[in-house]
């Protein structure tokens, strides 16, 4: 059984189509069908049901598949630690971020590609749910976000932050000038929310079910950036971290009356029992520095 065979196996078991997975793999489909064949002949049994372009795993293939992945993994794993015991100057890390925690993110990624250039560094940005599933899947070295309230804790957790929630708004907004809001006012307040699956979304969600308020939600978005450009007309307020509106100087942040603190915890999540890249701990550190030093700036101010 080789490493070879067992990623052929992998590709055309998720995707259930041998010409998909060859495609993907880079190679005939000829080639694929063959190594296939190899796999099941050495193991005696068949992997895949044949029905017409389709391949269904079978019960031996279903069997397999997870300990396919924990040997690609594992193998994978080898690979990046004989790298690192060169030192943090080439390779890929792939860094997820939600929308929310990108104003921490920028300053990091710039001090870590001055500092290894060589590293080739992609960030994703998407929703809380959407980055911690691709980072339960291996897809992600590390992630920023914000923690949701109904996460498992299957992945290893770095406290880094904590975030206040606040009435967003634009300085030409009918409320701008408000020292404060109370619940009841910001009920009857055109919104513009983060979609469900943020978890600033949840924790409003949570704070609306605790105190039975019904916001006036007149839109949904899954893009941050546009709704606190929408806020510009001065007609929509929304409910954000004051991560989220960093830099932001056109718009107010006013404080939400409320009997329990509205703040929300920031994370650096790892995935659990995998090998950490020297290239993501490194990331991790300047990560760390940015948020101290802006935290220290805010002491200061």
């Amino acid at each position: 059984m080789e490493l070879r065979q067992l990623n052929y196996f992998k590709e055309a078991c998720e995707l259930r189509n041998f010409s998909e997975a060859a495609r993907v793999l880079n190679i005939s489909q000829s080639t694929l069908s063959q190594q296939i064949k190899q796999l099941e002949e050495e193991l005696g049994i068949l992997l895949f049901d044949r029905i017409g372009k389709r391949v269904v795993p079978t019960e031996a293939g279903l069997a397999l598949l997870p300990y396919a992945h924990r040997a690609i993994q594992e193998a994978e794993d080898g690979r990046q630690m004989i790298r690192d015991l060169k030192g943090v100057q080439t390779g890929r890390l792939h860094v997820g971020v939600t929308y929310s925690m990108i104003s921490f993110m920028l300053p990091a990624l710039e001090r870590f590609t001055q500092r290894y250039p060589g590293v080739e560094v992609h960030v994703t940005q998407g929703t809380s749910e959407e980055l911690l599933q691709l980072l339960g899947d291996n897809g992600l070295d590390l992630l920023l976000s914000f923690k949701p309230e109904s996460m498992c804790n299957d992945l290893e957790t770095v406290p880094i932050v904590r975030s206040e929630l606040y009435f967003v708004t634009h300085h030409s907004h009918r409320l701008a000038s408000l020292s404060s809001i109370t619940l009841k006012r910001l009920a009857a307040t055109p919104l513009i929310l983060p979609e469900r699956g943020f978890a600033t979304r949840k924790r409003i969600e949570e704070l609306c079910r605790k105190y039975r308020l019904s916001l006036t939600v007149g839109i949904e978005m899954n893009d941050v950036h546009t709704i606190l450009h929408l806020l510009r007309g001065g007609y929509w307020g929304t409910i954000l971290t004051q991560a989220a509106v960093a830099n932001e100087p056109d718009l107010v942040q006013i404080p939400i009356l409320c009997a329990e603190p509205l703040t929300s915890q920031g994370y650096l999540f790892w995935p659990q029992g995998l090998y950490r890249k020297k290239a993501a701990t490194a990331f991790a550190d300047c990560l760390l520095a940015v948020i101290q030093g802006l935290s220290r700036r805010t002491t200061t101010d």
